[in-house]
Protein backbone atom coordinates (compact mmCIF):
# COMPACT_ATOMS: atom_id res chain seq x y z
CA UNK A 1 0.00 0.00 0.00
CA UNK A 2 1.27 3.54 -0.65
CA UNK A 3 2.64 5.27 2.82
CA UNK A 4 1.95 9.15 1.34
CA UNK A 5 1.15 11.66 -1.15
CA UNK A 6 2.45 15.10 -2.01
CA UNK A 7 2.28 17.58 -4.52
CA UNK A 8 4.97 20.37 -4.30
CA UNK A 9 6.72 22.47 -6.81
CA UNK A 10 10.83 23.56 -6.63
CA UNK A 11 12.02 27.40 -6.00
CA UNK A 12 15.18 28.03 -6.47
CA UNK A 13 15.81 29.85 -3.78
CA UNK A 14 13.93 28.38 -0.97
CA UNK A 15 13.77 25.03 -2.29
CA UNK A 16 10.98 22.35 -1.65
CA UNK A 17 7.02 24.13 -1.69
CA UNK A 18 4.52 21.93 -0.61
CA UNK A 19 0.82 22.71 -1.49
CA UNK A 20 -0.80 19.42 -1.10
CA UNK A 21 0.19 16.13 1.05
CA UNK A 22 -1.80 12.93 2.63
CA UNK A 23 -2.05 11.67 4.95
CA UNK A 24 -1.51 14.98 6.86
CA UNK A 25 0.68 13.74 9.82
CA UNK A 26 3.20 12.03 6.76
CA UNK A 27 6.35 13.45 6.83
CA UNK A 28 9.21 13.91 4.08
CA UNK A 29 12.36 15.65 4.53
CA UNK A 30 13.42 18.40 1.89
CA UNK A 31 16.55 16.07 0.84
CA UNK A 32 13.83 13.95 -0.41
CA UNK A 33 12.11 16.29 -2.18
CA UNK A 34 15.36 17.32 -3.81
CA UNK A 35 16.42 14.36 -4.61
CA UNK A 36 12.94 13.80 -6.56
CA UNK A 37 13.37 16.94 -8.20
CA UNK A 38 17.00 15.92 -9.54
CA UNK A 39 15.88 12.93 -10.96
CA UNK A 40 13.26 14.72 -12.79
CA UNK A 41 15.28 17.26 -14.16
CA UNK A 42 16.99 15.07 -16.41
CA UNK A 43 13.36 14.66 -18.34
CA UNK A 44 12.97 18.17 -19.09
CA UNK A 45 9.60 18.14 -20.77
CA UNK A 46 8.15 16.28 -17.43
CA UNK A 47 6.52 12.76 -16.96
CA UNK A 48 6.54 10.07 -15.03
CA UNK A 49 9.29 8.32 -13.01
CA UNK A 50 9.71 5.81 -10.45
CA UNK A 51 12.73 6.01 -8.22
CA UNK A 52 14.65 4.79 -5.03
CA UNK A 53 15.27 6.85 -2.49
CA UNK A 54 16.17 5.47 1.01
CA UNK A 55 13.36 2.87 2.52
CA UNK A 56 10.99 4.46 0.10
CA UNK A 57 9.92 3.63 -3.41
CA UNK A 58 8.68 6.44 -5.00
CA UNK A 59 6.35 7.11 -8.38
CA UNK A 60 6.44 10.29 -9.11
CA UNK A 61 5.43 12.99 -12.28
CA UNK A 62 6.65 16.29 -13.40
CA UNK A 63 4.47 18.35 -14.85
CA UNK A 64 7.31 19.76 -17.25
CA UNK A 65 7.89 23.69 -16.50
CA UNK A 66 4.83 25.46 -18.18
CA UNK A 67 3.19 24.17 -14.61
CA UNK A 68 6.67 23.27 -12.55
CA UNK A 69 4.47 20.73 -9.96
CA UNK A 70 5.49 16.98 -8.75
CA UNK A 71 2.88 14.65 -7.80
CA UNK A 72 4.62 12.44 -5.51
CA UNK A 73 3.62 8.62 -4.77
CA UNK A 74 5.64 6.98 -1.69
CA UNK A 75 5.53 3.34 -1.71
CA UNK A 76 7.03 0.74 0.60
CA UNK A 77 10.33 -1.16 -1.09
CA UNK A 78 7.65 -4.17 -1.30
CA UNK A 79 5.96 -2.37 -3.72
CA UNK A 80 6.00 -1.71 -7.64
CA UNK A 81 5.85 2.31 -8.46
CA UNK A 82 5.16 1.08 -11.87
CA UNK A 83 1.81 -0.65 -10.89
CA UNK A 84 0.59 3.03 -9.86
CA UNK A 85 2.25 4.71 -13.36
CA UNK A 86 -1.74 5.00 -14.78
CA UNK A 87 -3.66 6.27 -11.51
CA UNK A 88 -0.64 8.90 -10.29
CA UNK A 89 -0.65 10.21 -14.38
CA UNK A 90 -4.48 10.57 -14.09
CA UNK A 91 -4.38 12.41 -10.16
CA UNK A 92 -1.65 14.42 -11.50
CA UNK A 93 -4.26 15.26 -14.57
CA UNK A 94 -6.98 15.99 -12.15
CA UNK A 95 -4.70 17.94 -9.94
CA UNK A 96 -3.12 20.37 -11.83
CA UNK A 97 -6.26 21.35 -14.15
CA UNK A 98 -6.97 23.39 -11.30
CA UNK A 99 -5.89 27.18 -11.56
CA UNK A 100 -6.20 27.59 -7.88
CA UNK A 101 -4.01 24.62 -5.83
CA UNK A 102 -6.34 25.74 -2.75
CA UNK A 103 -8.86 24.03 -4.41
CA UNK A 104 -7.35 20.84 -4.70
CA UNK A 105 -6.34 20.08 -1.31
CA UNK A 106 -10.15 19.43 -0.32
CA UNK A 107 -9.88 16.44 -2.93
CA UNK A 108 -6.16 14.89 -1.97
CA UNK A 109 -8.25 12.31 0.06
CA UNK A 110 -10.28 10.85 -2.43
CA UNK A 111 -7.43 10.97 -5.29
CA UNK A 112 -5.29 9.51 -2.79
CA UNK A 113 -7.62 6.61 -2.19
CA UNK A 114 -8.51 5.98 -5.91
CA UNK A 115 -4.76 5.78 -6.55
CA UNK A 116 -4.15 3.30 -3.86
CA UNK A 117 -6.66 0.95 -5.10
CA UNK A 118 -5.91 0.98 -8.53
CA UNK A 119 -3.26 -1.79 -8.97
CA UNK A 120 -6.33 -3.92 -7.04
CA UNK A 121 -8.10 -3.21 -10.22
CA UNK A 122 -9.77 -5.44 -12.92
CA UNK A 123 -9.44 -5.18 -16.94
CA UNK A 124 -13.37 -4.18 -16.88
CA UNK A 125 -12.94 -1.89 -13.92
CA UNK A 126 -9.96 -0.04 -15.59
CA UNK A 127 -11.84 -0.39 -18.68
CA UNK A 128 -14.82 1.31 -17.36
CA UNK A 129 -12.46 3.81 -15.55
CA UNK A 130 -10.78 5.59 -18.53
CA UNK A 131 -13.83 5.78 -19.88
CA UNK A 132 -15.90 7.70 -17.25
CA UNK A 133 -12.77 10.80 -17.73
CA UNK A 134 -14.25 12.99 -19.65
CA UNK A 135 -10.69 14.09 -21.39
CA UNK A 136 -10.68 10.03 -22.47
CA UNK A 137 -14.26 10.07 -23.62
CA UNK A 138 -13.23 12.98 -25.94
CA UNK A 139 -9.98 11.85 -27.54
CA UNK A 140 -11.67 8.20 -28.32
CA UNK A 141 -14.54 9.67 -29.80
CA UNK A 142 -12.26 12.19 -31.94
CA UNK A 143 -10.35 8.91 -33.38
CA UNK A 144 -13.98 7.15 -33.54
CA UNK A 145 -15.01 9.72 -36.02
CA UNK A 146 -11.38 10.64 -37.89
CA UNK A 147 -9.90 7.55 -36.92
CA UNK A 148 -6.36 9.77 -36.50
CA UNK A 149 -5.34 13.23 -35.13
CA UNK A 150 -2.05 14.38 -33.70
CA UNK A 151 -1.01 15.05 -29.94
CA UNK A 152 -0.98 18.85 -30.73
CA UNK A 153 -4.76 18.58 -32.62
CA UNK A 154 -6.28 16.55 -29.38
CA UNK A 155 -4.52 19.41 -26.70
CA UNK A 156 -5.51 21.88 -28.27
CA UNK A 157 -9.06 20.01 -28.43
CA UNK A 158 -9.02 19.29 -24.85
CA UNK A 159 -8.24 22.58 -23.70
CA UNK A 160 -11.15 24.02 -25.80
CA UNK A 161 -13.87 21.73 -24.53
CA UNK A 162 -12.63 21.59 -21.05
CA UNK A 163 -11.93 25.08 -20.75
CA UNK A 164 -8.48 24.14 -19.03
CA UNK A 165 -5.03 26.00 -19.95
CA UNK A 166 -3.63 23.11 -18.88
CA UNK A 167 -3.08 19.53 -20.55
CA UNK A 168 -0.50 16.65 -20.75
CA UNK A 169 -1.65 15.05 -23.55
CA UNK A 170 1.05 11.84 -22.84
CA UNK A 171 -0.66 11.59 -19.56
CA UNK A 172 -4.18 11.18 -21.21
CA UNK A 173 -3.13 9.06 -23.79
CA UNK A 174 -1.21 7.06 -21.00
CA UNK A 175 -4.22 4.23 -20.13
CA UNK A 176 -5.43 4.36 -23.48
CA UNK A 177 -2.61 3.04 -24.76
CA UNK A 178 -2.21 0.26 -21.99
CA UNK A 179 -5.60 -0.53 -22.89
CA UNK A 180 -4.67 -1.13 -26.44
CA UNK A 181 -7.54 1.13 -28.21
CA UNK A 182 -4.45 3.70 -29.44
CA UNK A 183 -1.06 3.82 -30.46
CA UNK A 184 0.89 6.68 -31.01
CA UNK A 185 3.55 7.17 -34.05
CA UNK A 186 5.62 9.07 -35.70
CA UNK A 187 4.89 10.59 -39.29
CA UNK A 188 6.78 12.27 -41.63
CA UNK A 189 5.02 16.00 -42.29
CA UNK A 190 2.83 15.46 -38.99
CA UNK A 191 4.27 18.42 -36.31
CA UNK A 192 3.24 16.76 -33.78
CA UNK A 193 3.19 12.65 -33.44
CA UNK A 194 0.49 10.84 -34.69
CA UNK A 195 -2.42 9.39 -32.53
CA UNK A 196 -4.36 6.34 -34.15
CA UNK A 197 -7.33 4.23 -32.85
CA UNK A 198 -6.73 0.81 -33.36
CA UNK A 199 -9.03 -0.78 -30.75
CA UNK A 200 -12.58 0.17 -29.43
CA UNK A 201 -14.89 -0.64 -26.13
CA UNK A 202 -18.54 -0.81 -26.02
CA UNK A 203 -20.70 -1.01 -22.99
CA UNK A 204 -23.89 -3.07 -22.68
CA UNK A 205 -26.09 -4.90 -20.51
CA UNK A 206 -26.19 -9.07 -20.78
CA UNK A 207 -29.03 -11.41 -19.53
CA UNK A 208 -28.46 -12.91 -16.48
CA UNK A 209 -27.05 -16.26 -17.56
CA UNK A 210 -25.98 -18.18 -14.46
CA UNK A 211 -28.47 -17.15 -12.38
CA UNK A 212 -31.67 -17.97 -14.60
CA UNK A 213 -29.84 -21.23 -14.58
CA UNK A 214 -29.79 -21.80 -11.48
CA UNK A 215 -33.49 -20.94 -10.72
CA UNK A 216 -34.45 -24.28 -10.03
CA UNK A 217 -31.99 -25.21 -7.22
CA UNK A 218 -33.97 -22.66 -5.56
CA UNK A 219 -37.04 -23.69 -4.84
CA UNK A 220 -39.23 -21.02 -5.99
CA UNK A 221 -42.90 -21.01 -5.98
CA UNK A 222 -43.60 -21.28 -9.92
CA UNK A 223 -45.34 -18.24 -10.11
CA UNK A 224 -42.14 -16.16 -8.41
CA UNK A 225 -40.29 -17.65 -10.99
CA UNK A 226 -42.07 -16.90 -14.14
CA UNK A 227 -42.45 -13.79 -13.26
CA UNK A 228 -38.96 -13.12 -13.03
CA UNK A 229 -38.20 -14.44 -16.21
CA UNK A 230 -40.75 -12.45 -17.89
CA UNK A 231 -39.40 -9.43 -16.34
CA UNK A 232 -35.91 -10.30 -17.46
CA UNK A 233 -37.68 -10.95 -20.65
CA UNK A 234 -39.38 -7.70 -21.01
CA UNK A 235 -36.34 -5.72 -20.21
CA UNK A 236 -33.85 -7.16 -22.80
CA UNK A 237 -37.18 -6.65 -24.97
CA UNK A 238 -37.03 -2.86 -24.59
CA UNK A 239 -33.85 -2.23 -24.19
CA UNK A 240 -31.30 -0.27 -26.33
CA UNK A 241 -27.90 1.02 -24.87
CA UNK A 242 -27.65 4.74 -24.67
CA UNK A 243 -25.02 7.22 -23.27
CA UNK A 244 -27.02 8.02 -19.90
CA UNK A 245 -27.59 4.25 -19.37
CA UNK A 246 -23.76 3.29 -20.10
CA UNK A 247 -23.25 5.99 -17.21
CA UNK A 248 -24.68 4.14 -14.70
CA UNK A 249 -23.25 0.40 -15.82
CA UNK A 250 -19.52 2.33 -15.65
CA UNK A 251 -20.09 4.20 -12.50
CA UNK A 252 -21.12 0.55 -11.07
CA UNK A 253 -18.49 -0.76 -12.09
CA UNK A 254 -15.42 2.09 -10.86
CA UNK A 255 -17.13 1.98 -7.45
CA UNK A 256 -15.36 -0.60 -5.26
CA UNK A 257 -18.11 -1.59 -3.16
CA UNK A 258 -20.60 -2.47 -6.35
CA UNK A 259 -18.56 -4.28 -8.00
CA UNK A 260 -17.63 -6.88 -5.48
CA UNK A 261 -21.34 -7.59 -4.93
CA UNK A 262 -21.64 -7.61 -8.63
CA UNK A 263 -19.06 -10.02 -9.10
CA UNK A 264 -20.36 -12.08 -6.16
CA UNK A 265 -23.78 -11.98 -7.94
CA UNK A 266 -22.41 -12.96 -11.05
CA UNK A 267 -21.46 -16.58 -9.93
CA UNK A 268 -24.82 -17.81 -8.26
CA UNK A 269 -28.06 -16.33 -6.48
CA UNK A 270 -26.73 -16.05 -3.19
CA UNK A 271 -29.31 -15.69 0.22
CA UNK A 272 -28.32 -12.91 2.85
CA UNK A 273 -25.74 -15.20 4.31
CA UNK A 274 -23.59 -15.44 1.13
CA UNK A 275 -23.84 -11.80 1.16
CA UNK A 276 -22.42 -11.59 4.86
CA UNK A 277 -18.79 -13.52 3.23
CA UNK A 278 -18.41 -9.99 1.57
CA UNK A 279 -19.04 -7.82 4.57
CA UNK A 280 -15.77 -7.40 5.19
CA UNK A 281 -14.45 -6.37 2.29
CA UNK A 282 -16.99 -3.24 1.21
CA UNK A 283 -17.53 -0.55 3.19
CA UNK A 284 -21.15 -0.24 3.59
CA UNK A 285 -23.10 -3.25 1.81
CA UNK A 286 -26.50 -2.03 2.30
CA UNK A 287 -25.65 1.26 -0.17
CA UNK A 288 -24.35 -1.24 -2.90
CA UNK A 289 -26.86 -2.77 -2.86
CA UNK A 290 -29.13 0.02 -3.09
CA UNK A 291 -27.10 1.05 -6.05
CA UNK A 292 -27.35 -2.03 -8.03
CA UNK A 293 -31.30 -1.95 -7.31
CA UNK A 294 -31.20 1.93 -8.16
CA UNK A 295 -29.29 0.57 -11.37
CA UNK A 296 -31.81 -2.24 -12.43
CA UNK A 297 -29.11 -4.72 -11.78
CA UNK A 298 -30.70 -6.64 -9.20
CA UNK A 299 -34.27 -8.46 -7.63
CA UNK A 300 -34.63 -10.23 -3.74
CA UNK A 301 -36.99 -13.30 -4.63
CA UNK A 302 -38.51 -15.57 -1.92
CA UNK A 303 -38.37 -19.32 -1.98
CA UNK A 304 -41.41 -21.60 -0.56
CA UNK A 305 -39.74 -21.41 2.79
CA UNK A 306 -39.27 -17.75 3.06
CA UNK A 307 -35.95 -17.48 2.39
CA UNK A 308 -34.45 -14.17 0.45
CA UNK A 309 -32.50 -14.69 -2.66
CA UNK A 310 -30.85 -11.73 -3.99
CA UNK A 311 -30.26 -12.53 -7.90
CA UNK A 312 -28.76 -10.45 -11.12
CA UNK A 313 -31.84 -8.94 -13.02
CA UNK A 314 -29.10 -8.37 -15.86
CA UNK A 315 -25.03 -7.85 -16.34
CA UNK A 316 -22.84 -5.67 -17.96
CA UNK A 317 -20.67 -6.44 -20.05
CA UNK A 318 -17.45 -3.83 -20.93
CA UNK A 319 -15.56 -4.98 -24.15
CA UNK A 320 -12.79 -4.14 -25.86
CA UNK A 321 -13.01 -4.71 -29.67
CA UNK A 322 -11.32 -4.56 -33.47
CA UNK A 323 -12.95 -1.46 -35.17
CA UNK A 324 -13.26 -2.83 -38.57
CA UNK A 325 -15.52 0.00 -39.44
CA UNK A 326 -11.95 2.87 -39.48
CA UNK A 327 -11.07 1.13 -42.83
CA UNK A 328 -13.87 2.88 -44.08
CA UNK A 329 -12.79 6.38 -42.80
CA UNK A 330 -9.44 5.75 -43.85
CA UNK A 331 -10.71 5.07 -47.15
CA UNK A 332 -13.03 8.39 -47.36
CA UNK A 333 -10.00 10.12 -45.56
CA UNK A 334 -7.75 9.39 -49.03
CA UNK A 335 -10.55 9.75 -51.65
CA UNK A 336 -11.26 12.94 -49.94
CA UNK A 337 -7.99 14.22 -49.24
CA UNK A 338 -8.92 15.10 -46.11
CA UNK A 339 -5.68 13.72 -44.23
CA UNK A 340 -1.99 13.10 -45.92
CA UNK A 341 -1.34 10.26 -47.54
CA UNK A 342 1.46 9.35 -44.96
CA UNK A 343 -1.20 9.03 -42.23
CA UNK A 344 -3.20 7.12 -43.87
CA UNK A 345 -0.92 4.66 -44.70
CA UNK A 346 1.29 4.05 -41.01
CA UNK A 347 -2.81 3.59 -39.74
CA UNK A 348 -3.18 0.56 -42.07
CA UNK A 349 -0.07 -0.50 -41.22
CA UNK A 350 -1.03 -0.28 -37.23
CA UNK A 351 -4.43 -1.93 -37.80
CA UNK A 352 -2.66 -4.38 -39.76
CA UNK A 353 -0.44 -5.35 -36.73
CA UNK A 354 -3.39 -5.06 -34.59
CA UNK A 355 -5.46 -7.38 -35.56
CA UNK A 356 -2.84 -9.95 -36.60
CA UNK A 357 -1.65 -9.87 -32.82
CA UNK A 358 -5.71 -10.51 -31.64
CA UNK A 359 -7.34 -13.57 -30.23
CA UNK A 360 -9.64 -14.82 -32.72
CA UNK A 361 -12.52 -14.19 -30.34
CA UNK A 362 -11.53 -10.62 -30.91
CA UNK A 363 -11.25 -10.14 -34.65
CA UNK A 364 -14.18 -12.00 -35.49
CA UNK A 365 -16.36 -9.57 -33.22
CA UNK A 366 -18.71 -6.83 -33.94
CA UNK A 367 -20.50 -4.58 -31.30
CA UNK A 368 -23.84 -4.53 -31.40
CA UNK A 369 -26.30 -1.73 -32.77
CA UNK A 370 -27.17 1.41 -30.68
CA UNK A 371 -29.27 4.20 -30.92
CA UNK A 372 -26.36 6.14 -31.72
CA UNK A 373 -25.58 4.16 -35.00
Amino acid sequence: MPVGLIVFSWNKRIGAEVFAKYPEEFQVSSDTLMRIFSTHAFEESGGFLSMIIGALNIASYYSGPEKGYYVSLFLSLEEDPDLYEDAVLDAANLILSNQDMEQVKPLIPSIYARIAFYPKLTDEQKTATALTDRAKQIILETLDEDGSSTKGELTSLLKDILKLEYIDINAALNSLIKLGLIKVSSVKGLPTEGVFLIGNVFVTRIPPVTAMRRLKQLDLPAEVENDYLTEIKNFFQQYKPSPSDNERILNIIIDPDTYTVLNLLRLAPVTQQGLNKVKNQVKDLNLALKKLWDADLLRILKNKKGEEFYLLKSDIRVQKYFPEYIINTIRTNYNQKTKPSPVLTEHLKLLRDTYLSLPEEFTSYKPPITEES
